[in-house]
């Protein structure tokens, strides 16, 4: 049957506020069938009428409606101010143990309890030194080991941002190099072009801020936060090519047609001229592949699809509202990823009707910090990602509640902990969509929400609720498959996904002979700075300047790391490209021979704070050892703190009575996700 549609009161014209005020007395039904304005929401009576699949819409009227007390204020604060009391007691004790200890007039048992106390601040020193002076990077790769004399020529394929780290660090060890990229420029799918699909349009912005997204050597001119357009991230880019030089090895228009096994291991790639179509043969040593994970749209097929009236295209073909006239037309967007949830607020605002359709709950992250305006994964740092995940998820699930007690929750945090609510699992159990300009269209009431779309019925989209609605165009933003249409294995092999391979670039049949740079996609964080340190493992390996482990110590890897991924993820199928941020770049840092070394800045008490507490970036992995720059001391004394030095406290004291949990428990889930600094 067809639904009775159902949304918020259409916001008034000329009206800048996207938040109602609070109601503290619903209306009586009598009212609540009187036009509303934007300022006014529908009554609880009404509310149980409508279809709400997953309570966002009671969630937002409960935060709308609800009234703070002195009560629930005064108790909130005693909460809040047990939980500092956790933080702030290991070094009250401390000193209260020591002076318990040598003073003879205490009580025996007193003096005993202070003994206890001291043993156990000795032993969670002694554990946080063996975990930072531990280097789980022997038992894969001997940081000893090399190859002289084994440079050699090495040929990329695609000019984005992870292309172009590959060009640089293989020229900085003295390899030739080439690269081919079918765009006119450098950008990869950031360098909008209706002839190439790759999810990008011109309205696109990045879902991570400058700063966090930059190159670890290369800073962005401004300090802003404010997330890069498509375009600036591409003129940034630019900017990268000309201060490293690189423009003489770029060779743009060529569509690299296939790339075939030569003799002792080396490579034949075959590239066409988009122009001439003229191809041409080169040879190589080794291949770096950095196509990104946007090259190949995952398929669509559902009941009834060849006989739905209306258009189906992935959201890679999509091109923008500028573009493409929308006016009119019922809309149905599928997925709640950043380029769905993107989409579907623009199209809101020039379609007829717009309706998001999700599989299921989802944590939605907004691109800046509604409480300061900065960007908010400088909210990504060690001190908070090191905690065990069940503490990590208990604490951000904590705050939420306090925030609920003590008035700050708005309508717009209450529709993201309904929705992560909706998804059953923990916040850190899942990827982040880290984009929410949709959640004001919803509450406006012009976008709509849906279940997951089952099949379609001639006009009809099929929703798994049993749903039905009428549509005019359905854009599947469900994702891509890394496929490599043009690469052909030697006999005998066959193809792996990246999540299949050691460090997700590594085939462990292949050796180093070939590689798969930026297919590392951190749940939180950003692809480039991961994928720039991959450019840097390749480019030693390829110099002889670190050796891979053998084939079996590979594969053995790669089962250990799916495992965990696996225990991380799991409502991500396997395998995946999805990779625990800090600990991935941690682990290919420490074969790179970068990962700084925290004692060894004793001297810099200011610097060790930063790297507690500041934003997590690639400058992180260039203070010491192997591509050491001084930009990058710059960089991480620039940036500001995000975290409170409350919340500082919380995490330190988690730490503190935590650690044997981390130590002991047999749940792989309470381990140490990555060490403090």
């Amino acid at each position: 049957m067809v639904y009775q549609r159902w949304q918020f009161p259409p916001a008034v014209t000329n009206t800048p506020k996207l938040r109602p005020p609070k109601v503290n007395n619903p209306r009586s039904p009598s009212q609540s069938a009187k036009p509303a304005s934007s300022e006014q929401r529908l009554n609880k009576q009404s509310l149980g009428e409508q279809y709400d699949p997953f309570g966002i819409h009671q969630a937002v009227l409960r935060a709308q409606q609800h009234s703070t007390t002195r009560w629930h204020l005064a108790g909130s604060r005693l909460v809040n101010g047990v939980v500092l009391l956790i933080g702030l007691l290991p070094p009250v004790l401390t000193l209260l143990s020591m002076f318990v200890v040598v003073n003879v007039s205490v009580l025996f048992w007193m003096r005993g309890l202070g003994w206890i106390f001291l043993l156990w601040v000795a032993l969670f020193v002694i554990d946080q030194g063996f975990q930072l002076l531990a280097d789980p990077s022997d038992d894969i790769m001997d940081p000893t080991a090399t190859q002289p004399g084994r440079c050699g020529s090495v040929i990329v394929i695609g000019a984005g941002p992870i292309g172009l780290a590959t060009v640089k660090e293989c020229l900085a060890e003295g390899l030739e190099v080439q690269c081919f990229e079918r765009q006119s420029g450098v950008g990869g799918v950031f360098r909008f072009n209706k002839k190439y699909a790759g999810g990008c349009w011109p309205t696109v912005k990045l879902t991570t801020s400058p700063w966090v997204t930059a190159y670890s050597d290369y800073p962005p001119m401004s300090s802003s936060s404010n997330h890069y357009t498509a375009q600036q991230y591409v003129d940034y880019l630019e900017g990268y090519v000309h201060h490293f030089q690189l423009s003489d090895h770029l060779h743009f228009g060529q569509m690299v047609a296939s790339i075939t096994p030569f003799d002792n291991g080396r490579w034949c790639v075959t590239t066409v001229d988009q122009e001439s179509e003229e191809r041409q043969v080169h040879h190589c040593d080794r291949v770096a592949i950095c196509v990104g994970l946007n090259l190949n749209p995952k398929p669509i097929n559902l009941p009834g699809q060849k006989t739905f009236t209306g258009e189906i295209c992935h959201s890679s073909h999509y091109t923008g509202i500028e573009d493409e006239d929308f006016s009119g037309q019922r809309v149905v967007v599928v997925g709640a990823g950043e380029s769905g949830t993107d989409i579907a607020a623009e199209l809101s605002s020039v379609a007829k009707e717009t309706s998001l359709s999700l599989r299921g709950g989802k944590l939605i992250i907004p691109r800046t910090n509604p409480l300061n305006g900065v960007a908010n994964d400088y909210d990504t740092n060690r001190i908070r990602y090191s905690l065990p995940v069940p503490l990590r998820n208990w604490f951000m699930a904590f705050e939420r509640r306090i925030c609920f007690y003590t008035g700050n929750h708005t309508p717009e945090s209450a529709f993201r902990a309904q929705l992560l609510k909706a998804s059953n699992i923990g916040p850190s159990y899942q990827t982040a969509t880290k984009a929410d300009d949709f959640i004001p269209r919803v509450i406006d009431g012009k976008l709509n929400l849906r279940k997951n779309v089952v099949g379609f019925d001639q006009e009809y989209v099929v929703f798994s609720d049993g749903l039905r609605q009428p549509a005019d165009r359905v854009i599947f933003a469900h994702g891509y498959s890394p496929a490599f249409p043009f690469l052909k294995y030697p006999e005998g092999l066959s193809a792996r996904h990246p999540g299949d391979m050691f460090l997700n670039m590594f085939h462990p049949e292949l050796g180093d002979s070939i590689a798969f740079c930026g297919f590392a996609r951190p749940a939180i964080g950003a692809i480039p700075p991961t994928g720039e340190l991959q450019a840097r493992l390749f480019a030693q390996v390829a110099a002889g300047k670190r050796v891979l482990p053998s084939r079996l110590a590979m594969l053995k890897d790669i089962e250990t790391a799916k495992q965990e991924n696996a225990m991380s993820f799991p409502s991500q199928p396997q395998p995946n490209a999805v990779v625990n941020w800090i600990p991935y770049m941690d682990k290919v840092a420490r074969l790179v021979g970068c990962k700084p070394q925290p004692l060894r800045f004793w001297r810099q008490p200011h610097l060790v704070w930063r790297l507690f507490t500041g934003p997590m970036t690639g400058a992180y992995y260039r203070l010491q050892g192997s591509g050491q720059s001084e930009v990058a001391f710059k960089t991480i004394r620039m940036l500001p703190r995000m975290h409170r030095i409350r919340e500082i406290i919380v995490y330190s004291g988690l730490h503190f009575w935590s650690w044997p949990l981390q130590v002991l428990h047999p749940h792989p889930r309470w381990r140490r996700c990555t060490t403090i600094v």
